[in-house]
């Protein structure tokens, strides 16, 4: 069998000349059966229409790579991949989508966009819509499995995504270069809000590498601290982070963080041990922050979180209903479609609560009986 380099062609295609795969196997996410349209059926007006109409849900993210595609251009780093289609001989040749569908997508909803007056752009960004580069698969010979490992290589193995810390950098040096925010977003396919908040955690880090005490621990590895502060308004406003100042103003507190997150100093230079041992320690540092006696326990020598989480939990013993009535009402919303599309980490999360509950109603029968099997009054 040959390799499938070189059974893919380079070659230059209209934009009009390529069809969306209304057979895409992402549409199985939204409940779709894989293989509804007979291959016959594709170019049919109506049949692309529904496809896009489908791409365009928020589900696939083509609205943030339409803004970056408005905002960058079309860059051919990866060229889609397409096969002819085989469909009605005597129509001008068309092309399947193998690999691409969503920048198909965003380029078709920048030219309705262009159509409909809604965005205007020149000829040259309408040339750069229109005019693809693309690599054309030979599928005649190709094996047939080879539009599921064209796509999978960059979908299942795929381009390792950027972490957090890595992304944050990029949103500083782009904004540090004069874009604004929402240009950031947009060159990045982020929303505002996003980069925003990696911007705050990255200057955050900036802060802290600053400190004359603590700067020399600050490395990439407690960035994410900085992102659970952020997802926590009470921690925030403890720090009292200023964006026009783009620090944190509480000079007592962000230093006693710092200390929590990498352990205090001792006079031979050796650090004591962290009371913030992972940045998930942020989310449950945030539940005792606003108690004065769970802080207490968790400023004083030998004092956790664990322990001020148990001094807080036995002070407010019935601040737990809350949670499972909204954990309740939320299950009990969840749609046909959501519960068909679990992911295993989801699906595993449900189960999990699931066993956690039966165990809980099972020890409360416990210890509702005595030894001799009745019901204690």
């Amino acid at each position: 069998m040959a390799l499938l380099p070189s059974l893919l062609k380079p070659s230059f295609l209209d934009l009009a000349d390529i069809l969306l795969d209304p057979n895409n196997p992402r549409f199985a996410e939204l409940g779709q059966d894989v293989d509804a349209v007979p291959e016959a059926r594709f170019a049919e007006p109506r049949v692309q229409q529904q496809a896009f109409e489908k791409m365009k849900t928020p589900r696939f993210d083509v609205a943030e790579l339409r803004d970056t595609i408005k905002n960058l251009g079309f860059l051919p780093m990866d060229r889609i991949v397409v096969r002819k289609w085989r469909g009605d001989p005597n129509t001008d040749q068309k092309y399947v989508i193998i690999e691409g569908n969503r920048r198909l997508a965003a380029l078709r909803w920048l030219l309705e966009l262009h159509e409909s007056g809604k965005e205007t752009f020149n000829n040259e960004q309408l040339e750069n819509f229109n005019k693809l580069q693309v690599l054309i698969l030979d599928d005649q010979v190709a094996p047939d499995n080879a539009k599921w490992i064209l796509p999978g290589l960059r979908h299942v193995s795929g381009i390792k995504e950027w972490g957090a810390y890595q992304k944050a950098r990029a949103v500083f040096t782009l904004r540090e270069g004069g874009m604004s925010p929402q240009e950031v977003a947009q060159s990045l396919g982020l929303a505002t809000r996003t980069a925003n908040q990696l911007w705050r955690s990255y200057l955050a880090l900036e802060q802290m590498r600053a400190d004359e005490e603590y700067g020399e621990y600050a490395q990439p590895n407690l960035y994410s601290y900085f992102e659970e502060v952020f997802k926590r308004s009470n921690v925030r406003d403890w720090l009292s982070w200023k964006d026009e100042e783009r620090r944190f103003t509480n000079a007592p507190a962000i230093r006693e963080f710092y200390g929590w997150m990498v352990g205090e100093p001792a006079e031979n230079g050796e650090l004591g041990e962290r009371k913030l041992p992972e940045a998930k320690s942020v989310r449950e540092f945030g539940t005792i922050l606003d108690d004065r006696t769970a802080m207490a326990v968790f400023r004083s020598p030998g004092g956790s979180l664990t322990k001020a989480q148990a001094r807080f939990e036995a002070e407010h013993p019935q601040e737990w209903l809350p949670a499972v009535l909204d954990a309740e009402r939320i299950l009990a919303a969840l749609s046909p479609d959501v519960l068909r599309s679990f992911t295993t980490d989801q699906l595993s999360a449900v189960q999990a609560l699931r066993d956690r509950v039966n165990l809980v109603l099972l020890d409360r029968d416990r210890l509702l009986v005595d030894s001799n099997g009745n019901h204690k009054s």
